[in-house]
């Protein structure tokens, strides 16, 4: 599958205009502050020839940062960008494993990237901005591509498993659970090496 050049350009585009924290292969991050926008805001552009946008802003580790991108038409139907999808149940009972399955929906690198879920033992300890990301013990899950789980129920379902991340969760107690990660996603573009980080946070509820 070849990414539409004109709707990676978008997409870098408002990546650039708002907050990119990108690795390249010499090791420098990049990003870019700017004002308060923190929630769901959206971009209109006056440009014919560049999409609207929809545009995630959080707060990481104390600055803004342009989470996920949705890229719509003129009837606000999402036609491209950069997320994913969290697939979860909203309810658990004690004792039953809770299963997580990202998928990412649209990449920003290219479709032959690789992504994995980095995720906080225990799950509880990860702070709301995330800024205690690099000092709390992490689990890494790696796509089903590169799990070295074998998957023969899936070899022909033309999956992009290379963009798709499972796994399952023990809770020792019931109540309110908050969930709170990072969809990695890795890949090379123009002989360079290049690294995306999307945040989540989601509420489930443990019952007994």
């Amino acid at each position: 599958v070849i990414q539409n050049p004109k709707m990676k350009e978008t997409i870098l585009l408002i990546l650039f205009i708002s907050i990119l924290s990108c690795k390249s292969d010499n090791k420098e991050n990049y990003i870019k502050e700017s004002t308060n926008r923190i929630g769901i805001k959206k971009l209109k552009s006056s440009d014919k020839n560049i999409k609207d946008s929809i545009v995630e802003y959080l707060k990481i580790n104390g600055k803004e940062y342009a989470n996920q991108i949705w890229l719509v038409d003129k009837e606000n139907d999402t036609i491209g960008g950069n997320y994913f999808d969290l697939y979860v149940n909203d309810t658990t009972k004690l004792g039953e494993l809770t299963t997580l399955r990202f998928v990412l929906t649209k990449p920003t690198i290219n479709w032959e990237s690789d992504m994995f879920v980095i995720f906080p033992i225990p799950e509880n300890k990860l702070k709301e901005d995330f800024s205690n990301l690099s000092e709390i013990k992490l689990d890494t899950f790696y796509s089903l591509k590169n799990d070295k789980i074998p998957h023969p129920e899936l070899s022909n379902l033309n999956l992009p498993l290379n963009h798709i991340t499972e796994f399952k969760y023990d809770y020792q107690s019931s109540g309110k659970k908050v969930l709170r990660g990072v969809v990695v996603e890795r890949g090379e573009f123009e002989n360079k090496k290049y690294e995306r980080r999307l945040f989540f946070e989601k509420s489930i509820y443990i019952k007994e």
